[in-house]
Formats: structure tokens, C-alpha cells, sequence
């Protein structure tokens, strides 16, 4: 049964363009969503009519005080605090002016969201593409800024809509109130937000927000650093102080098609007609095509970074892709594809309006290769060197305690992860790795307090290692996979998995894009890997094999080389 709407409470109805309560019965049609354009006001029963001129107090002022650390109802107080006009009272949320100096500093975020990677009290103003906010936006605390962002959400590719009853979480035979609203997101789940709430669904999977979302006057303001990563949106300080809010270039692949070559840029928005690869020679003479995206940004990692790197290693005549912004604010982010000879290529269509696609002409794909400066085919010796000198790399031995993991018939999960990551431990430090381990000994880390330790360490890295597990009839309990969940961890997960997957001797399942917390939580490339099934009596007896165990140690430290050499070369300009 779909969930039944309360006709009593209507304002976020009246915020999304309609006239009235809408009826139960067809609250459970799932017809198209209408955006919001120039909401009514919500109407809370807390807040007032008046409508809060946000444009003529100077940023950092209101400030919505939040002490994160602490759970609703119990929230530090400040005497005589109380929320702006527009601005409904949340429990264990106390408000302040930042004019007034008697008041608390602003308490700072908990471990979990990690502190802003832009300081919010010097953001004078937000702009969204080329468009500036007229409204100024409300600093809370140091967690979030709070903006309107409902009309220039399509220049970031997304619109706001009332939400789909069938979307919103609990119990579909429970009511709901009137309160949610979705963020649509081009051929992804749309992220149900609720008014007052600091948190987010995706496919009913919650996600922890810096600040709730709120209703100021007659417009929905959103927390924009909660919100940004969710849609793949750069979020990054001009010398005026104004935050420009810009759609990103997220990932690009390069694959060999029967006798070519072809490439993918995915973006997170969706493209404008007329993009092509352009060719240009390289100062020493080298051939180039490049691609510009103007008015996208890169996002290729989650701190925001601007600085030219490699992104894809190459297939075939094509050496590598590389990515830059040859102007920034505006932004304009360039494709260039390294090639070992004169090539040109073709524009495909594809059904995602996110996706560039190319296929590059007039080449014949040789048989794969080891690119220049990787370690070599599987077997060979691994070299000793300080490869990995300067690199920080968290190692997670899944499970541990309390939390066995899988179990075998002989054997625990939490076992073989330990073992294994104690001999990759060993592996990475020889070659110069600063290597620090999630546990060490047989007892539970929590999936947070593993993200936690990641993040707080500012690591390059985080690799994670875990045994798989089947009913014990599934033919299809056997085998390596790889797990990754951010754009900037495929490279790492390429990597690793090629070699590992080598190393194992074991069936190949691939790559695999998936929501695991330890790699979606933390801030550095991440994979989590699925060395082989405990469940599997074959696989359970390999993983009890110290020289297995060795091999696969191995593996995944030449998957780290490469990654190095492919990834992260110094000198990339030009």
C-alpha cells in the first residue's frame, strides 16, 4: 500500500507550484515531477510572514549554530538565541546573529563530515555557473552554507521537485508529511531531502548532511556543501570571495574496440551540442587532440583541486589522457589525449546525454603491452625501491572482534583480511610507503572509525581487503572483484584489479561501482577488495596458503605501483 499524504499540512505543496493539498489517490501515481519555479512560501507554524532579507546582512550573519556532535533535544544553548525571522525552530538546534559577540563560537563539525575545504566565513556571495545569487547565503556554524539554489539548479544539471511519495523512507503504509522534496539528477536516483532534517535518501540509503535543509521566506535553501559531492558539482572560492558552484568532467575511460580505440568522458551534466576533439602538435612535436568543456570544472578527486594530471591510461595509439583548465572562473576544463602518431576520430551518440563519447580512426590496436614505467608482467620479480616514497597508505583488514566476517568451514574472515594486509603492509613500507593500518590485531573497528582514521590522515590512499561469501551450492561463489566508489578511485581500482586478478589465478568478476561505506566515506582513492570466497572450500584452502597469500600481497602492490607511475607523475604540464 503507498503511503497516504496529510491534507492538514500543506506548504511544501504550495513551495512546489501547486494551488492545494493533493489528493491521497494521486499522491500514488508516479506521474512526472514538476520543477519549482518562484515557490509560495511553506507556511511553518514556528516561523513568521515576514520575509528575511538575507541581501542586506553582511555572510557569516544569521548564523544557524549547530553543536553536531550531539543528538536532537540535547543541543548547547545560548541565552537569549533564537532562530531569524522565516527560519522554523529545529529541536537541539540553537540560532545566533553573527554580529552578536556575546554568543559561542560556532561549534565545529563532527569527525565524520571532516572540516570544510572551504573556510565559510570568508564566502561574500554564491554563483552558479555564470549566474550570481542575488540572495546572500546563512553561514551554520562551521558545517554548511545554506543557499537558494532552487531556480539555478538546471545549470548544474539537476532540478527540484516534490518528492516521490514511493521514494521517501519508513514504512510505505505509514503517512507522510509534506515536508520532503527530491534534487533529480540526470539518469541517476533522485536524493530525497525533508525540511528541518540533515539527512538524505538515495534509494532509501541515508546519508548524513553537514545542515538541514530550510525554508527562509518564500525560498528553499539547500546546504550546499552537503548537496555538491551528491550531484558531482565543484564548490570552489573566487579572490572576490564569491563560491562559484560549477558541473564537473568526473571520469574518462579509454578502451580498445575491435581495431580501435575509444574513449568516454562523463560528465555531471548533461552536454552541449557541438563538443569535438581538435588536434594540435605538442611543443617537442608530438600529436594531441583535445576536447574543451566550457563552464565544467574538474572532478576528478573530492577536494576540488584545479592541477593537471593523468586520468586514464592508454589503449593503443593512445598514450594517456590528461586533464587541465586552461581558463578558471570562468571554467573551462580540456580533454588531451597523448598519441604516439597523427590520428583524428569520430563523435558517437549515446542514450546518456552525460556521456561524450569518441572513437578514434585510422590506428590498428597492437597486443597489450605494459606501458612504459610499470612494473612489468605478473611473475616477475617485484623491484626493491622507494617507488611509493612520500605516498600515505591506510590498509583496512575488514571485519575483526566481535565481527568475524564470512565464515568457512574451517576458517574466519577476519582472519585471512588481517593476514593478508599485515603481508601488504610489509610490501608497500619496503618500497617506501608511509603505511598505517585501520587494526593491527584481532579486535572491531567500527566502519566509521576506519573512515575516520583514513581521513584524519590526510592518506593518498586507502585500500581495503575483504573475503567473499555465497551459499555454499552457488555456482557463482568463486573468484576476485574489485569494488570501487568515487571517480577519482577507478584508476586505483583498474589497477589493483589487473593485477590482482592475475595474482589469484582465480575467476575475474570484474570491477564493480558499489556504496560500501569504508569507500564512499572517505576522501582519497579507495577500493575494497574481494580477494576470494571464504564460503568456497577450494578458495578457503588457498586462503590458508601462506605462499598464496604472498602471491596475492604481491599483486596489489604492483597494481599500487602502477597506479603511482600512471597516475601520479610529477611534471604533467604542457
Amino acid at each position: 500500500m503507498s503511503r497516504l499524504c496529510f491534507s492538514a499540512r500543506f506548504p511544501l505543496l504550495l513551495a512546489l507550484g501547486f494551488v492545494g493539498p493533493l489528493h491521497p489517490a494521486l499522491a500514488r501515481k508516479r506521474a512526472p515531477m514538476p520543477a519549482i519555479s518562484n515557490p509560495a512560501p511553506f507556511g511553518f507554524s514556528q516561523g513568521s510572514s515576514d520575509d528575511l532579507s538575507l541581501g542586506e546582512m553582511p555572510i557569516g550573519g544569521p548564523v544557524v549554530k549547530i553543536n553536531a556532535a550531539q543528538t536532537p533535544g540535547s543541543g548547547t544553548e545560548w541565552t537569549g538565541a533564537a532562530p531569524p525571522a522565516g527560519v522554523p525552530a529545529v529541536p537541539g538546534v540553537t540560532y545566533a546573529n553573527a554580529s552578536d559577540t556575546k554568543s559561542a563560537d560556532p561549534s565545529q563539525p563532527p569527525p565524520a563530515l571532516g572540516p570544510s575545504l572551504v573556510p565559510l566565513d570568508s564566502i561574500r556571495a554564491i554563483q552558479v555557473g555564470d549566474q550570481r545569487l542575488i540572495d546572500a547565503p546563512m553561514r551554520v556554524g562551521n558545517l554548511d552554507i545554506l543557499a537558494p539554489l532552487v531556480d539555478q539548479m538546471p545549470l548544474l544539471g539537476a532540478t527540484i521537485t516534490r518528492a516521490d511519495l514511493h521514494l521517501v523512507p519508513g514504512d510505505q503504509n505509514s503517512p507522510v508529511d509534506n515536508n520532503y522534496f527530491q534534487i533529480n539528477r540526470p539518469n541517476q536516483s533522485p536524493i530525497i531531502l525533508r525540511i528541518g532534517q540533515a539527512k538524505a535518501w538515495i534509494n532509501k540509503n541515508e546519508q548524513t548532511l553537514r545542515a538541514a535543509p530550510l525554508f527562509v521566506g518564500d525560498k528553499i535553501y539547500v546546504p550546499v556543501f552537503s548537496i555538491a559531492p551528491l550531484l558531482g558539482v565543484s564548490t570552489r572560492l573566487n579572490d572576490a570571495g564569491t563560491l562559484v558552484l560549477s558541473p564537473t568532467v568526473e571520469s574518462v575511460q579509454i578502451f580498445p574496440v575491435r581495431d580501435t580505440v575509444a574513449v568516454t568522458i562523463k560528465t555531471s551534466k548533461p552536454l552541449p551540442a557541438g563538443l569535438k576533439f581538435n588536434s594540435m602538435k605538442a611543443p617537442d612535436g608530438s600529436a594531441r587532440l583535445y576536447v574543451d568543456f566550457p563552464g565544467y570544472a574538474m572532478g576528478f578527486d573530492a577536494l576540488g583541486t584545479t592541477t593537471e594530471r593523468i586520468v586514464s591510461s592508454g589503449s593503443g595509439d593512445v598514450l594517456r589522457a590528461r586533464v587541465g583548465m586552461p581558463s578558471k572562473f570562468p571554467d573551462v576544463t580540456r580533454i588531451t589525449l597523448d598519441l604516439k602518431r597523427n590520428l583524428t576520430g569520430t563523435v558517437t551518440q549515446t542514450s546518456d546525454p552525460t556521456i561524450f563519447a569518441f572513437v578514434v580512426t585510422g590506428q590498428t590496436v597492437p597486443h597489450p603491452r605494459v606501458p612504459d614505467g610499470r612494473v612489468g608482467i605478473y611473475g616477475d620479480p617485484l623491484p626493491a625501491s622507494n617507488a611509493l616514497s612520500g605516498m600515505t597508505i591506510v590498509l583496512d583488514a575488514g571485519h575483526g572482534g566481535k565481527d568475524t566476517g564470512a565464515v568457512g568451514d574451517r576458517t574466519r574472515e577476519k582472519d585471512h583480511t588481517l593476514d593478508l594486509i599485515q603481508r601488504l603492509a610489509g610490501n608497500l613500507r619496503s618500497r617506501g610507503a608511509n603505511v598505517l593500518l585501520t587494526r593491527s590485531g584481532d579486535y572491531f573497528v567500527t566502519l566509521q572509525g576506519r573512515v575516520d582514521f583514513a581521513n584524519t590522515r590526510k592518506a593518498d590512499l586507502f585500500i581495503s581487503i575483504h573475503n567473499n561469501a555465497a551459499d555454499r551450492n552457488a555456482p557463482r561463489g568463486k573468484g576476485t572483484q574489485t569494488f570501487y566508489y568515487t571517480a577519482q578511485s577507478l584508476g586505483l581500482a583498474r589497477e589493483i584489479h589487473k593485477e590482482l586478478s592475475q595474482a589469484t589465478g582465480l575467476p575475474n568478476r570484474g570491477i564493480t561501482q558499489e556504496r560500501f561505506f569504508v569507500i564512499r566515506k572517505t576522501w582519497m582513492p579507495s577500493v575494497l577488495l574481494e580477494v576470494a570466497f571464504v564460503t568456497n572450500a577450494r578458495e578457503e584452502g588457498l586462503l590458508s596458503s601462506p605462499e598464496w597469500c604472498q602471491r596475492v600481497a604481491e599483486g596489489v602492490t604492483r597494481g599500487v605501483l602502477n597506479y603511482r607511475t600512471v597516475y601520479l607523475q610529477d611534471g604533467m604540464n604542457g
